[in-house]
């Protein structure tokens, strides 16, 4: 992580961030009132900026202080300028790029979680998909059943996975590999079951090596990303958790594809493809299952219910756990804390710190500063 100590360079990130944020130099003056002469010549490096201005330009890029003078991780700056993949949701970018320096600063400082990669085989047939979807529910120890806390689990095989309220135009999610972690960001305001599969997809290019991706989605164009949809939908919604749930309920169904998007949590149109992908229904049937959602009928009938999962904001379980640790010992301000916790735990509901020697408060300013 190199220090960026001259002017010019500290210009150079602002007009930076300026451009990732779409923004022109009168934007930046209108919302700093600073302007637009004044902008241009603290890009160009020919102005000194003042501790109070840099911080109104900070919030007005949507950047924390110290991105402007430190690097971000290697994978982050790949990931951000490739066309294919940056700038499709310029608030989906920002995050994982501020989430990646989150858990990067956390790891250096030595308070990340300890967890394990788990890589899986590259894949190149949808029977790889599913036989990957398999392991990997093996290594969760969970072979049949309903994969819930699906943040709990992504850690677990070594994703530290944020849900994130970025609104209804903010993309779905991105991943970005931070040494030999990785992070994902979900979009929280999307509807449960599109979370949790876009998650399962995330999920996939971490476990098998594939730093990113330029889509998301359920008819993507890329080969590969068809292969990763497939291994998401057969890790959430298994083969043989479908027929056994079939099982239940004989030949009805549809009864059965509201049992398990309930207990799957998964969305009606991903149950139904699932029940056409196994061959539990023919293509008839799956239209009139598609066309015919679940109704508040259908639930009383079943007696279960949805349980919405990421909502936002959400963090991984054992990754706040450690910032909050960290943060009553002293390590972290509350300040930064909060900051890394992404509301969910504000200054008021931290609990109280450890007796703190005076200096481990000196540490931890000096290293915010």
């Amino acid at each position: 992580m190199g220090a960026v100590a001259e002017e010019v360079q500290l210009g150079a990130r602002i007009a930076e961030a300026r451009h990732l944020a779409g923004l022109t130099q009168e934007d930046v003056a209108d919302r700093t009132g600073l302007g637009r002469t004044v902008i241009a010549k603290i890009e160009r490096g020919t102005r000194k900026l003042g501790a109070t201005e840099l911080v109104s330009l900070a919030e007005t890029l949507d950047r924390p202080v110290d991105w402007f003078f430190t690097d971000s991780p290697p994978a982050v700056v790949s990931r951000r300028s490739d066309p294919s993949v940056g700038g499709r949701s310029k608030v989906l970018d920002t995050r994982v790029e501020r989430i990646a320096r989150d858990v990067d600063f956390l790891a250096r400082e030595e308070e990340l979680p300890q967890v394990t990669r788990l890589e899986l085989a590259s894949l190149s047939t949808t029977e790889d998909s599913e036989r990957a979807a398999a392991e990997l529910r093996k290594h969760l120890e969970v072979r049949d059943g309903p994969l819930t806390n699906l943040l709990a689990h992504a850690e677990q095989a070594g994703l530290f996975a944020f849900s994130l309220d970025l609104g209804r135009d903010g993309g779905d999610a991105a991943y970005v590999e931070v040494g030999d972690v990785g992070v994902a960001v979900v979009n929280g305001a999307l509807d449960p079951g599109r979370r949790r599969f876009n998650l399962a997809h995330e999920l996939g290019h971490h476990v098998f090596m594939d730093a990113y991706a330029p889509e998301v989605g359920l008819s993507p164009q890329d080969e590969r990303e068809k292969l990763i949809n497939a291994f998401a939908i057969h890790l959430l919604l298994p083969r043989s958790g479908v027929r056994t749930l079939i099982s239940e309920f004989g030949t009805n169904y549809r009864l059965a594809a509201v049992a398990a998007a309930a207990r799957y949590r998964v969305s009606w149109t991903a149950v139904c493809a699932q029940f056409r992908n196994i061959e539990v229904i023919d293509a008839g049937a799956h239209e009139n299952l598609v066309n015919e959602p679940p109704s508040q009928v259908d639930r009383v009938e079943l007696g279960e219910y949805w349980v919405p999962e990421l909502n936002p904001p959400a963090v991984p379980p054992q990754y706040g756990k450690k910032v909050l640790a960290a943060y009553r010992r002293g390590k972290l301000t509350a300040a930064r804390a909060t900051e890394l916790l992404w509301g969910t735990v504000d200054r008021v509901g931290l609990p109280p710190q450890d007796d703190i020697p005076l200096e481990a408060y000196r540490r931890a300013f000096e290293f915010e500063a």
